[in-house]
């Protein structure tokens, strides 16, 4: 699995829409992701891990509840999206967590529904179940060993 391009909106340190070519890192494999403490490093690694698994990279982060930017206006969308290739092949995932945000009509706020979207050449695949189900087959790979060897 190699990420391609990741996209965050109201994701931990970052409040707006931030977007991330990763093909303009090279076909090495290996980066490396430095900055200033607190800079948004740990958040890029929580962003990938929570689009494959709905899950941030560390225990701390784990509650997706904590992942939505404190800084993020109240009617910015809040999802990260992953495109990915593996095995010759392109796909996306975008998850959301659950999260207040404005209403849509009238004044006041509502609850964003979590839920998750699996783009495959083949198909797509929605909901959090369903799409875990998938990336699991798909990368043959679960979060505890992913989240040990992503860095």
């Amino acid at each position: 699995m190699k990420p391609t391009r990741l996209t965050i909106s109201a994701f931990g340190a970052y409040a707006g829409r931030v977007e991330l070519d990763m093909r303009r890192l090279g076909e090495q494999g290996i980066y490396l992701i430095t900055g200033d403490t607190g800079s948004g490093k740990t958040t890029l690694f929580d962003a990938i891990s929570f689009a494959l698994y709905g899950r941030a990279s560390g225990e701390a982060r784990k509650d997706g509840g904590i992942l939505r930017s404190d800084f993020a206006s109240p009617s910015t969308e809040t999802f990260v999206e992953l495109q990915f290739d593996h095995m010759g092949k392109s796909y996306t995932v975008r998850r959301n967590m659950e999260y207040e945000r404005k209403s849509l009509r009238g004044g006041g706020t509502t609850l964003q529904k979590e839920n998750a979207v699996l783009y495959t050449p083949d198909k797509v695949v929605e909901g959090k179940r369903r799409v875990d189900q998938a990336i699991l087959e798909l990368l043959n790979i679960g979060y505890e060993h992913f989240s040990r060897i992503m860095m």
